[in-house]
């Protein structure tokens, strides 16, 4: 049985006790304000929109009060929450998440993963069981809805989990079908780092009266994460990889990259020096990420590299640096990369390798966001920080180069 006489400021959100407690049995002290204003309000079934940085508490912020709503009521009828991931990782991290919160609270709530590439009869004999809880990929959720395996219209939490990107070409479909599924009456909530205004106003058409909690300057990005930035050329950045490599020794790197072919490129390259490195793409077998996961949070990669598509909702501990082989297409696709590091209140290092046109779109959302960039450049295997008009005047000297080096190509 669970201790409920203490439960910090947790009662304070009017959990019913048992999730209260779990809380504290999970070491956490005290709420964190993205829970503090979500939660009361989940509980009375508001439609929310969940804007705050990686690493601030909004998995627990849904979690917490859509099991406090439904633990007492009957699953027969079929799941009551179903929370979408874009990736099968997340959708694995979410369940676990869910899993352990259940067991500090002393509930015996099934909790299902519907992933794609997985055994579709395993999944179905699990939903037979009618599990309070499911956690799925948008495509084998639509696939097993559509089949008639899973109940939709019966649901008291809906959750879009990464919402931003579950609104992207690739799941809108699918997303939009589960939406439209789902009775009226359930209680919607739309989390994400960051949330575009299209995507507010794709997903309102299916929510009553929506309330937008927006913490998207909580600090974390910038108290507890330094932003550096090199001007490298394109064509030059997987050379200036390695040697940055030597120069920063990083214990535990994340790579990032626009394009499948890029991550490749750079896995070989660190290799070649030595590296201990993996990569992660969406493509790949859903084991061999798997394995390549467990490797890095074990301690047995020092790199593992990947695109922003695959490494969605990724929260491995104790990642000292991310870096940033180009600036993502979307700009705010730097919040997500950047936040990987610098979680739980311990320190990390984001690092781009930019361009001209990279540094104007990287200043616009450092500018936005309330951090700054720290300008940094590698000399004789040092790691030095210029001031920033002399970074400048380098970045001129090197677009110059750039165009000249351009020019004699297009001549030959």
């Amino acid at each position: 049985m669970c201790n409920y006489s203490r439960m910090s400021d947790f009662s304070s959100l009017n959990l019913e006790a048992p999730v209260a407690g779990a809380f504290e049995r999970l070491g956490f002290s005290s709420p964190t304000q993205i829970q503090r204003l979500a939660v009361p309000k989940a509980l009375k079934k508001r439609d929310l929109f969940l804007q705050s940085e990686t690493g601030t508490g909004k998995t627990l912020a849904y979690l917490a009060p859509s099991v406090s709503a439904v633990y007492n009521l009957d699953p027969s009828r079929g799941p009551l929450i179903l929370i979408l991931c874009p990736t099968q990782e997340l959708c694995i991290q979410v369940a676990h998440h869910a899993e352990l919160l259940c067991e500090a609270a002393g509930l015996r709530l099934g909790v299902v993963s519907l992933l794609g590439g997985s055994p579709l009869s395993r999944q179905e004999s699990a939903l037979k069981k009618k599990p309070h809880i499911v956690v799925g990929t948008p495509g084998r959720t639509a696939d097993l809805g559509r089949a008639g395996m899973l109940r939709l219209d019966r649901l008291e939490f809906l959750v879009l989990d990464e919402g931003d990107r579950l609104f992207s070409g690739e799941y809108r479909e699918q997303v939009l079908w589960i939406l439209g599924q789902s009775s009226p009456k359930v209680c919607k909530i739309l989390a994400s780092a960051t949330i575009s205004t299209s995507t507010k106003r794709l997903a309102s058409r299916f929510m009553k009266d929506p309330i937008s909690i927006d913490l998207k300057d909580e600090g974390v990005l910038s108290r507890d994460i330094e932003h550096w930035v090199f001007y490298v050329e394109h064509r030059k950045r997987l050379d200036f990889l390695r040697k940055l490599d030597r120069a920063l020794k990083p214990e535990k790197c994340l790579l990032f990259a626009s394009s499948g072919e890029r991550v490749r490129r750079a896995e070989e390259r660190l290799k070649t020096s030595g590296v201990s490195v993996q990569s992660i793409l969406a493509r790949e077998e859903k084991e061999q990420r798997r394995v390549a996961i467990e490797r890095f949070q074990q301690g047995g990669l020092q790199y593992l590299a990947t695109t922003d598509l695959s490494a969605r909702g990724l929260d491995i501990p104790g990642i000292s640096h991310v870096i940033s082989l180009d600036f993502p297409e979307e700009s705010s696709w730097y919040v997500h990369r950047a936040g990987r590091t610098g979680r739980a209140g311990k320190p990390g290092i984001s690092i781009i390798l930019a361009d001209a046109l990279d540094l104007r779109r990287a200043s616009k959302l450092a500018v936005d966001r309330g951090f700054v960039f720290r300008t940094k450049s590698l000399e004789e295997g040092k790691i030095l920080e210029p001031p920033v008009d002399e970074f400048f005047e380098q970045v001129e000297k090197g677009e110059e180069e750039k165009q000249a080096y351009r020019n004699r190509k297009s001549r030959s």
